[in-house]
């Protein structure tokens, strides 16, 4: 199993097949999709850099706004 792991890349759909081929490949992934693949862990997954510059996006404009409302005018 994954002999090829230095640097093999597959779509999805030859993901696909090695998943429903392999019994082993469902012991370790939790998910995968077009977009990637998902391990099983015993940790809660963080939040995605999309998730969290989102946030800091927000909290950045909140805070140049009210600095420019707080100037002399």
């Amino acid at each position: 199993m994954l002999q090829n792991v230095s640097g093999t890349q597959m779509d999805y759909e030859t993901f696909k097949a090695e998943f429903d081929q392999l019994p082993q490949l469902k012991n370790i992934v939790a998910q995968f999709d077009g977009r990637g693949i998902t391990l099983k862990t015993k940790e809660k997954p963080e939040a995605t850099r999309s998730d969290n510059s989102a946030g800091s996006n927000d909290a950045a404009a909140s805070r140049a706004a009210a600095k420019t409302l707080k100037q002399p005018g």
